[in-house]
C-alpha cells in the first residue's frame, strides 16, 4: 500500500485542498467513499470499509501533541465491489467486512490473504449490507436479501438464516416477523 504524506492533524489533505482548523486527515483514505470507520476494541486501530472495494488499517498514535495515522495494511473484496460496512472482532484480531459483492469476509490482521482478498465466511444473495460481532463471538450480517445470517467468529461454520419480513401496519406500528431455517 503506498503511504501518503498528510497525518491526522495535517493541514493539506492529499488532494491538496486545505482542511478546517479542527479537521484532520489519514493517509492513503482510498480512492472513493468511506462507508464505515470502526475502532479496535484493544487497540489504537482505525479501520474503514470503503466504496473502491478496500479495508484499509491505520495505527493512530499521540506524538508530541499531535495525533498520527500509520497506515498498516489494507486488503480487497472481489470484482472491485464496494464494502458496506466492517467491524473488528471482540478481541480486536480480526476484521470482517460486507459488501456489494453479496460476501462476509474476515480478515486476520497481520496476515496477508492471497490475490489481497481478504477469506469468505459467507454470502448472501444479495449485497451484505451490515456486519457485527456479537459479545459470544457470532458473526452477523445482514443483506438487500433481507436476511441475517449468523456464522462462528473463526470462519469455519455457518450457523444459521433469519429471513426478515417487514409489515407495515398504516395505523399502529410496524410488525416485524422471524423465520428460522
Amino acid at each position: 500500500m503506498s503511504v501518503g504524506s498528510a497525518s491526522f492533524g495535517s493541514s493539506a489533505t492529499s488532494s491538496g485542498n486545505a482542511v478546517a482548523p479542527n479537521d484532520c486527515n489519514v493517509p492513503s483514505p482510498g480512492n472513493d467513499g468511506i462507508s464505515s470507520l470502526r475502532w479496535s476494541p484493544t487497540a489504537n486501530f482505525l479501520v474503514s470499509s470503503n466504496w473502491d472495494s478496500g479495508v484499509r488499517c491505520w495505527e493512530v498514535q499521540e506524538q508530541g501533541g499531535q495525533v498520527l495515522a500509520n497506515p498498516k495494511a489494507q486488503v480487497n473484496h472481489e470484482a472491485n465491489s464496494p464494502v458496506l460496512d466492517c467491524c473488528f472482532s471482540n478481541d480486536g484480531s480480526t476484521v470482517f467486512s460486507v459488501g456489494g459483492d453479496k460476501a462476509v469476509r474476515m480478515w486476520r490482521l497481520g496476515e496477508s490473504p492471497p490475490n489481497n482478498v481478504a477469506q469468505q465466511i459467507g454470502v448472501h444473495d444479495a449485497p451484505a449490507k451490515a456486519v457485527r460481532v456479537l459479545p459470544s463471538n457470532l458473526v452477523v450480517s445482514g443483506g438487500w436479501d433481507r436476511k441475517v445470517r449468523i456464522f462462528g467468529s473463526d470462519g469455519s461454520t455457518f450457523l444459521m438464516n433469519l429471513y426478515m419480513v417487514l409489515t407495515i401496519q398504516f395505523h399502529s406500528f410496524a410488525t416485524l416477523s422471524i423465520i428460522f431455517s
